[in-house]
């Protein structure tokens, strides 16, 4: 199971090969920052649906969050 919301969106966007089972799939909104001119704090705020507002302001560490398992986003850090 992703953990990031980046993640789960692209997981989410894979096609299912039997066309009877239904999955809901997570439309990003917003649009895709320019490379030239990157936004402060984590890269995918602009479009990400659980963004907070630490999201803006700074870059998450990757956080370890199971054995062997990281992940770099502020919804898995205390507030």
């Amino acid at each position: 199971e992703p953990m990031h919301p980046y993640t789960q969106a692209l997981i989410s966007a894979i096609p299912e090969p039997d066309p009877t089972i239904k999955k809901k799939r997570i439309k990003l909104k917003g649009e895709i920052p320019s490379p030239v001119n990157i936004p402060p704090g984590c890269r995918f705020w602009p479009r990400c649906p659980k963004a907070m507002p630490i999201c803006r302001r700074k870059v998450p560490p990757l956080k370890e969050v199971e054995d062997g398992r990281r992940v770099a986003c502020w919804l898995y850090y205390e507030p």
